[in-house]
């Protein structure tokens, strides 16, 4: 008689899932952990003093009305190429 796999996928929380790896030992069953892929990490990176600083200015030139308005007759996508060719 041909032994058969199966495979079925389950979500368990970490402390059922060991249980189950132990004792898959003496059943016969087999184990996988998937694991879900890695997401892309952020291009850019700055630590929290960083960010605040960047706050800061950008709030200090807002004040000083070093500012970039969006024209009445201009869509927000060609707004945001303007601000892209700057």
């Amino acid at each position: 008689m041909e032994a058969t796999m199966r495979t079925v996928q389950v979500t368990l929380p970490a402390t059922d899932a060991a249980f189950l790896r132990r004792q898959s030992r003496n059943m016969g069953w087999k184990i996988i952990t998937v694991r879900p892929p890695r997401t892309q990490q952020p291009k850019v990176k700055m630590t929290e003093a960083e960010f605040r600083a960047k706050l800061e200015l950008s709030s200090a030139q807002a004040k000083q009305g070093k500012t970039i308005r969006m024209h009445e007759d201009e869509s927000s996508e060609q707004f945001i190429n303007r601000l892209l060719c700057m």
